[in-house]
């Protein structure tokens, strides 16, 4: 339990290191504790857009169509909540959500070809779904009424039991050892009896559920859900790619489930703080590039950093003798 505590504390040392470094640069905005609300708010749905792709993502999987399938689940939802209220927003973006992804998890199974230009192509078709759902104007909205899971308290209750669920599947269920059997090495999963094929197709339908609370949330907090094409919606599963690919790294020191939040939150404080400095969009991405770059190569290489620290210890008290 001191262990977890200890480590649990390190990961948080992250985002608090990067919040003091725009506390510096920005003190009037970031000298208040709104502020931090703020971002942990603005934070929970790209966690929740983290959680379903990360299944697939550890699998080995690359699925660029979470960000379209996230708008035909809130299209269908928000058509839905017009007709049937607040029971047909929720059982119409759930049941568009993961239908969308079992179609894409059935045909990455059976047409065995690589998911990254699957799921591109995929995505081209589902921004045609999404903009023919949203009609004329390009987006769908809800009544105020309908929206009430996009304000607090609800939208962190909602996240509390997201971060459960996705916990749960994680870390105690059959599919997660088989997952992280696949990802590590699919020949040796496959010869081990482990069907591969099902496991991928799993991951795609667990991530549904995901995307489609990230959807209700989208649409409750914005109270519209807008079609996008040419490839827009690919940057919908940007920023949870960049924060998964950090919390992988974390990982050797807290759960998955709390580094993608932790990851996310960091991401969300360089993202505020370089707005609030007034810096263009260009240097927003070096930025962000380089804190992706530098934190991989610090914990990366953080036992070889301590086993150099050890050397250096070790020979000091030799030299001092000579």
């Amino acid at each position: 339990m001191k262990k977890f505590l200890l480590n649990t504390v390190k990961a948080l040392m992250l985002p608090v290191i990067i919040y003091c470094v725009f506390l510096c640069i920005c003190f009037d905005r970031f000298s208040n504790w709104n502020c931090v609300y703020t971002i942990f708010l603005q934070s929970i749905i790209p966690t929740i857009t983290a959680y379903a792709v990360a299944y697939g993502n550890i699998c080995g999987v690359f699925d660029f169509t979470v960000g379209s399938a996230l708008i035909i689940s809130g299209a269908v939802g928000g058509l839905c909540a017009a007709k049937y209220g607040m029971a047909g927003l929720i059982l119409g973006a759930f049941g568009a959500g993961i239908l969308t992804s079992v179609v894409t998890g059935a045909l990455n199974q059976v047409l065995k070809i690589p998911s990254l230009v699957l799921t591109m192509g995929l995505t081209m078709i589902y921004e045609i779904i999404g903009k023919q759902l949203a009609g004329q104007f390009g987006f769908v909205q809800i009544e105020n009424k309908y929206a009430v899971l996009g304000s607090t308290p609800y939208i962190i209750i909602v996240f509390l039991a997201s971060a459960l669920l996705f916990y749960f599947i994680f870390n105690h269920t059959k599919f997660s050892f088989h997952m992280r059997a696949v990802g590590s090495n699919e020949l040796v999963a496959k010869n081990a009896g482990i069907k591969t094929g099902l496991v991928k197709f799993k991951s795609f339908v667990y991530g549904g559920i995901f995307l489609s609370v990230a959807a209700i949330l989208t649409l409750s907090q914005s109270g519209s859900v807008g079609a996008q094409t040419g490839l827009g919606s690919v940057t919908i599963v940007f920023k949870p790619l960049i924060s998964i690919l950090l919390a992988l790294v974390l990982q050797r020191i807290c759960n998955l489930t709390l580094g993608i939040f932790i990851s996310q939150f960091s991401l969300n404080i360089i993202f505020i703080g370089l707005i609030a400095a007034g810096m263009p969009d260009t240097f927003q991405n070096v930025v962000l590039g380089l804190f992706l770059l530098i934190v991989m190569i610090f914990f990366q290489n953080a036992d070889r950093f301590r086993a150099r620290s050890s050397r250096l210890k070790a020979k000091r008290p030799a030299g001092a003798r000579g």
